[in-house]
């Protein structure tokens, strides 16, 4: 608004808020003092022509206690700060509150101010070329039902963002200047390009766990058990053997062809012999044991199961010496 009409603007201001405080008496306490304060502010702001802090302030009065001659403040800060339609819908409200509490003053006045800017108006026609399922279109963040769409509507001049989206498309968005006294701009909502299909879920090589390598079951353990005591009683009958050997070779030496030089000979050779005899014995009983044990070690480690859940291990012994078996079947 130019200074000229700003002037204008303040002494229809300071003439319908005169008399405000009949309807300012309807309301008590903290609030009226509150909104008086607020109302105060406002006009001090409109005479600094500060209309932009000035109109916040005169909303919060109105709200706080309602009345007439604050409805008409509001209606002329927002014309000062440029916001015709705003300040159009101000005047329309006011006009219906001075024909309700009967203030002929206000009605002439609020029909004038309400005929002159009608005729200003800057109206916007939003087209949208092709709609989709779930769309959803929003002006300066909101919602604009279809109702809204081909219809031309009065706007604030100025910059405005539409923006419009819907499921599978590309959103759109587009800040327009809306300006005109008397303009009727179409806003053309463009059909939504489709969305890219979303990119295959990316490939996971899941690597398989290697097999933990085979254990001895049951059958096998014993497999190693019984071939173990073989291989000892092989060994231990095979020293056996050794021993008798030379035992029977002491044997012949005292007495050559059994022929002995003397009783002292006679004596240690029969023992010589009688022990060898001995341990020949416990030699061939001990390896024929041995190899069987050998031999059936083998045929159970061959004929033992792949997999057995029965847990059987082979542990050194405590004492250090041999080994203990171990598990549960």
């Amino acid at each position: 608004m130019n200074p000229r009409g700003a002037s204008v603007g303040l002494g229809f201001f300071a003439a319908m808020a005169c008399g405000s405080g009949t309807a300012r008496a309807q309301a008590t306490g903290q609030d009226v003092a509150t909104a008086q304060a607020l109302f105060d502010e406002g006009k001090r702001l409109m005479e600094a022509k500060d209309f932009a802090a000035a109109c916040p302030k005169l909303v919060e009065s109105q709200r706080l206690d309602p009345g007439g001659g604050t409805l008409f403040a509001i209606a002329l800060c927002h014309e000062a700060e440029g916001k015709t339609a705003t300040a159009w819908a101000d005047y329309t409200t006011a006009l219906a509150e001075a024909r309700k509490t009967g203030r002929k003053d206000r009605e002439e006045a609020a029909a004038k101010k309400e005929a002159e800017l009608e005729s200003k108006l800057t109206r916007m026609r939003i087209v949208v070329s092709a709609s989709a399922p779930g769309f959803a279109l929003t002006r300066d963040g909101v919602a604009v039902g279809e109702a809204q769409w081909g219809v031309a509507l009065p706007i604030d001049p100025g910059a405005h963002t539409f923006a419009a989206k819907a499921p599978g498309k590309i959103d759109w968005t587009s800040t327009v200047d809306l300006r005109g006294e008397g303009a009727t701009i179409d806003v053309v909502v463009p059909a939504l390009a489709d969305a890219p299909p979303p990119p295959p879920p990316a490939r996971v090589e899941v690597e398989r766990p290697r097999p933990a390598p085979e254990g001895l079951n049951a059958q096998k353990v014993w497999a190693v058990v019984v071939g173990a005591a073989g291989v000892v009683g092989v060994g231990v009958g095979a020293g056996l053997g050794i021993s008798a050997f030379s035992k029977w070779s002491t044997a012949e030496e005292q007495c050559p062809d059994r022929r002995c030089p003397s009783q002292e000979a006679r004596r240690q050779g029969d023992e010589a012999a009688k022990s060898a005899g001995t341990a020949a014995d416990l030699s061939t009983v001990l390896v024929g044991v041995g190899a069987g044990a050998l031999v059936a070690g083998v045929v159970l480690w061959i004929t033992a199961p792949r997999s057995d859940h029965r847990a059987l291990y082979l542990a050194p012994a405590r004492s250090g010496v041999g080994l203990s078996l171990g598990g549960a079947l």
